[in-house]
């Protein structure tokens, strides 16, 4: 059976990490926030306006929902040989298309690397070991033109698969699946 190749319009490559430290994590602790002052009238006895506190509990958990909304990416359009690197503010992208050089190779490689966590008096120091997965687009340069890095391995090799193909061009992966 042969595996039938077809060409997509656009290709999106986002850089989303909701739990990680970072903006994502600052909306989910408004919407947090948010939510307890809302339900803050119904347990906490006092002078506590119920309309203050529904209206900064909204504002909070708006707020967060703009936050976690918002993101950046790489957005490339085949058709028109382009791409664009944007952020996304609440689903609307700002960004300048740029012309794609022509791509040589794609790089796909691992990057392992030791974080150390300092003793803080409650919690304990760590010493972690990190992989990310690097995605290089080269042209003909030695230096790569453009540089994604993933925590998920499937991901990287999947931005990177799609890409080779609809660049038509050659793919060097140099990853197993034991970092």
């Amino acid at each position: 059976m042969s595996q039938q190749s077809f060409t997509l319009k656009e290709y999106n490559i986002t850089n989303r990490s909701f739990f990680s430290i970072g903006p994502h994590l600052l909306g989910l602790i408004f919407i947090a926030i948010g939510m307890f002052t809302i339900a803050s009238p119904l347990f906490m006895p006092g002078d506590n306006s119920i309309l203050k506190a529904v209206l900064a509990g909204t504002a909070a958990v708006v707020f967060g929902l703009m936050v976690i909304a918002s993101y950046s990416g790489t957005l490339f359009d085949f058709v028109e040989k382009r791409y664009k690197k944007y952020y996304s503010l609440s689903g609307f992208q700002i960004g300048q298309w740029e012309p794609l050089p022509v791509v040589r190779l794609i790089k796909v490689f691992p990057y392992t690397f030791r974080v150390t966590t300092t003793s803080n008096g409650i919690n304990p120091s760590a010493n972690l070991r990190v992989t990310r997965y690097n995605m290089a687009l080269y042209t003909h340069q030695h230096k790569p033109f453009m540089v994604f890095e993933h925590d998920n391995m499937d991901r990287t090799m999947k931005d990177a698969k799609v890409l080779s193909e609809q660049l038509k061009v050659v793919l060097d992966m140099q990853l197993s699946k034991t970092p």
